[in-house]
């Protein structure tokens, strides 16, 4: 898995604190000519102090299947400044799971960083998202959309992103797609 040049970008105009803390999903690596290094010293270039990566394949610091709640005592009082989806979430079967785990990790006022597959990518993933869902999800759970825009590849469409969680803490909350909100609270339902 590999962060590309522009979303490596949108991490460093978040002009993050010296010291901060990043969780990935997945361990990643930079992608791109030069770029070609794991991301930990990526991060570490632009002054984090405490990085982490969850991932089921047993390369990451902590080898979890992202299906599932996070089980371990440690990784339960986790809280990041950034938390990123970088090429882990499209192959994550359940994907409340997978939203609920980016949420919980993330400390209020912190981002949660994404770039997923939203059109095109035949046989590489489970899903495709659509801007649709990040406002949904944004509306839910308080958080801000700072960056939302589409790249287009070779093999389709990319949805990338940053989402500012609420400076205070909240529980997670299923998104209601636009269309059916309001039925659903008139129903008592929501």
């Amino acid at each position: 898995m590999g962060i590309l040049r522009e979303p490596a970008q949108f991490v460093k105009e978040l002009k993050l604190p010296v010291g901060f803390s990043v969780c990935e999903l997945g361990n990643q690596f930079m992608a791109g000519g030069e770029l070609d290094r794991p991301a930990s010293e990526f991060y570490k270039g632009l002054g984090c102090g405490r990085y982490e990566a969850i991932d089921a394949n047993g390369q990451g610091t902590y080898t979890a299947d992202l299906n599932l709640p996070l089980c371990r005592e440690d990784i339960l009082s986790w809280r990041f400044d950034l938390v990123t989806d970088f090429g882990t979430g499209e192959h994550i079967f359940d994907q409340g799971r997978l939203w609920r785990t980016l949420h919980h990790l993330t400390k209020p006022g912190g981002y949660i960083a994404f770039d997923r597959p939203s059109q095109g990518y035949s046989k590489h993933c489970f899903y495709l998202i659509t801007a649709g869902l990040i406002h949904d999800l944004a509306l839910a759970n308080g958080y801000t959309v700072k960056r939302l825009e589409i790249k287009k590849t070779p093999r389709g469409q990319l949805l990338r992103g940053i989402l500012r969680t609420p400076r205070f803490p909240l529980p997670f909350q299923h998104p209601q797609q636009g269309k059916y909100q309001s039925t659903l609270r008139l129903k008592g339902i929501a």
